[in-house]
């Protein structure tokens, strides 16, 4: 439950700062990108397909391609949390388990999971001039919440 929630709400945290007016499709698009991320994305082509509704502005919406960079920048952190926790020789698990505790997350870190948005979203499609906005929304997004 911890990816579905840290998923969708980055990714609604970008689509609230990036293209607001799209958060009223956001619940039926993360629902239909939790049930099925690969086809959601890959429909982002076809005019209705990520919401099955003949909704013409589906290939538009930003919502697919923010819970697409959140899942990535999940899945890096997720990565980089076993990699500390074999060197720590478990230290940071019981640190995790504890939210009070948990490690914090560097300037450094950020930039890098920046970085990570920013490729993920071009390799999505996105233009490089939005892909930098949705990489800066992402680290916003991540140094208010972490």
């Amino acid at each position: 439950m911890a990816e579905r929630d840290f998923v969708v709400d980055t990714a609604r945290s970008v689509v609230a700062d990036l293209a607001p007016d799209e958060l009223a499709l956001f619940e039926p698009v993360s629902r239909a990108y939790l049930r099925d991320p690969k086809k959601v994305l890959s429909d982002r082509d076809r005019p209705g397909a990520v919401l099955g509704s003949g909704i013409d502005i589906a290939i538009a919406l930003l919502s697919p391609v923010a819970l697409g960079v959140a899942t990535a920048v999940y899945e890096h952190l997720l990565d980089k949390t076993g990699e500390a926790l074999v060197e720590r020789g478990g230290k940071l698990f019981k640190r995790l388990r504890r939210p009070k505790d948990a490690p914090e997350i560097t300037a450094d870190q950020l930039d890098g999971l920046r970085a990570l948005a920013i490729e993920r979203a071009k390799e999505l499609g996105v233009a490089d001039d939005l892909a930098e906005k949705v990489g800066d929304a992402v680290r916003t997004t991540l140094e208010r919440e972490l």
